[in-house]
């Protein structure tokens, strides 16, 4: 009988912890207005919220707190992540310069890439720095003065999505695929990359391409027909065409 109260008194303690739980959840509404509230005192500018992620509120230093994407009012094309520190959640973190960045190379080499490309393609430049080496006061900083200080730090990637609807000969890419690798390999950063998708034209790519800096999702766990990839980085020694066709893998559909 105490083995079967014991039982009964652990699965009601569950109950109620999960049901506290729930109840956290549910009254922790006011997290939008926490992270909008943070960025609009930090940056001085009116931001947007897009869309929240509830964290956990049990193991927030495992799988992190709320998190938000949100863009400047007015720049759906300057989205990032923002969100509740996974150690404090008090403390908001923020990708908003990386954002700012990233938007400044695509549109720095904006004519170069397109005129290599005849197919309907989307594209976008993703950065991933460390917080540490910046802060609200660089929000007008130009990409190049930021690395002239901070030069083999960091990692950039150019994500292009290019539209066929069969498997694609990738001859006829190759050479486009390797201009453009050489047109951003001499950005001075610790790794330059190239991901490239080749997809059916789907609703899908325009916003995982515009979200490419932070939603951690690759061309084979996208939600839409994706028939190969070619992903290549500084590491990889791609100096010919013939490297970048030995690049690609083909996905099973």
């Amino acid at each position: 009988m105490r083995l079967q109260k014991r039982v009964v008194l652990f699965l009601l303690l569950f109950i109620l912890i999960i049901g506290g739980t729930g109840c956290m959840s549910s009254s922790n509404a006011s997290t939008e207005d926490k992270i909008i509230t943070h960025l609009e005192e930090k940056y001085k500018e009116e931001f947007t919220l897009e869309s929240k992620k509830e964290g956990s509120e049990m193991f927030a230093n495992m799988y992190g707190g709320d998190k938000a994407l949100v863009h400047p009012e007015g720049k759906p094309e300057l989205v990032f992540l923002a969100g509740e520190d996974r150690d404090n959640k008090e403390n908001i973190y923020d990708t908003y310069l990386l954002a700012r960045w990233s938007n400044e190379l695509d549109k720095r080499f904006k004519s170069q890439i397109e005129s290599e490309f005849i197919e309907d393609i989307d594209y976008k430049f993703s950065l991933h720095i460390e917080d540490k080496l910046y802060d609200e006061s660089m929000k007008d900083l130009p990409f190049d003065e930021f690395m002239n200080k901070n030069q083999n730090e960091g990692i950039l990637t150019l994500n292009i999505a290019i539209k066929v609807n069969e498997q694609p000969d990738v001859k006829k890419y190759s050479t486009a695929i390797l201009n453009v690798y050489k047109l951003i390999e001499e950005i001075p950063m610790w790794m330059v990359g190239i991901s490239v998708g080749f997809v059916e034209d789907s609703e899908i790519i325009p916003d995982y391409i515009r979200t490419s800096n932070f939603n951690n999702i690759s061309w084979s766990n996208l939600n839409a027909n994706v028939y190969g990839t070619i992903l290549f980085d500084n590491s990889r020694n791609v100096q010919t065409v013939e490297d970048v066709e030995n690049r690609y893998k083909e996905l099973e559909g």
